[in-house]
């Protein structure tokens, strides 16, 4: 059974990567395809983003912005060079095609994002690329030891399309299969946050202050807040989604959110946590 690290391009992910190696260093990037959301992004880095996209991902759009920090970019490329195995990366549907595809922003009673962002396009490279199931390591730390509890290794795809004559069109037919058995070596050898912090103290490598989606529906409102300040064109974008759609991310829209008060003893850059497995800080 081949190995498999889950990476999110922060310190935990990255320190299972350093610590824990595996067959397969898997990123999944969550893309924006809006260039007006990419704004801050170098051009060369964004070269550079497409030339390991390409490998696995030609079928996709070209990569112009991420919802993420961009600052992730060089953090996986200088974990990379860490680690010394290559990372491979992989992208998905951006999120202007998720929202189309599932009708609305998701929010915290439809949290598909993850799903459609980071486990169907990994789910898409092992399945083409090595036999199921694998391995997956995931960065759950000790002192969150609760989280392991919801894991799901079923993945449910379509497999195939059948034509209806008296509808006229076609119908997918789905497959649900053990894609993944799950291990959390940071629980088993009892890695809390304290000691992951720790390890990065003397290191490199940057990592952004507030990891994942900038607009998560998971964040606090005064880091969402903060976000407004560290990745305007990021913020504004997801805004303009919340106003295109109708609907909102949080139970506030993003733009109410920009003419809050900063709040100067928030303790910023706590990232956010998802129960699919992959977005941890």
């Amino acid at each position: 059974m081949k190995t498999v690290n889950s990476l999110s391009g922060g310190k935990t992910s990255s320190y299972i990567a350093v610590h824990y190696p595996a067959d397969f260093e898997v990123f999944a990037l969550c893309c924006i395809d809006c260039h007006n959301a990419g704004r801050g992004i170098d051009k060369k880095m964004i070269q550079r983003v497409n030339d390991k996209l390409q490998k696995h991902c030609a079928n996709m759009p070209e990569f112009v912005a991420t919802s993420e920090d961009p600052l992730i970019l060089n953090t996986m490329f200088d974990l990379e060079q860490m680690i010394g195995r290559e990372i491979t990366w992989v992208r998905g549907r951006g999120w202007e095609q998720m929202i189309k595809d599932i009708h609305v922003v998701p929010n915290m009673f439809k949290r598909v994002c993850t799903s459609v962002l980071k486990m169907e396009p990994i789910f898409d490279f092992l399945y083409k690329n090595t036999e199921l199931p694998v391995e997956m390591r995931i960065g759950f730390r000790h002192d969150e030891a609760e989280r392991a509890e919801n894991i799901n290794n079923l993945f449910k795809f379509h497999s195939s399309c059948q034509w209806q004559p008296k509808s006229a069109r076609w119908i997918n037919r789905w497959t649900e299969l053990e894609w993944r058995t799950t291990n959390f070596p940071l629980i088993e050898n009892r890695v809390d946050h304290g000691a992951i912090q720790k390890y990065w103290e003397d290191k490199s490598i940057i990592f952004a202050k507030d990891s994942n989606c900038q607009f998560c529906f998971w964040k606090r409102f005064q880091q969402l807040r903060k976000n407004f300040d560290t990745n305007p064109s990021i913020m504004w974008w997801a805004a303009i989604q919340e106003d295109l759609n109708g609907h909102t991310f949080k139970d506030r829209s993003l733009m109410s959110v920009e003419k809050l008060a900063l709040q100067l003893d928030f303790n910023f850059g706590t990232g956010s946590g998802c129960q699919a497995g992959f977005c941890t800080d």
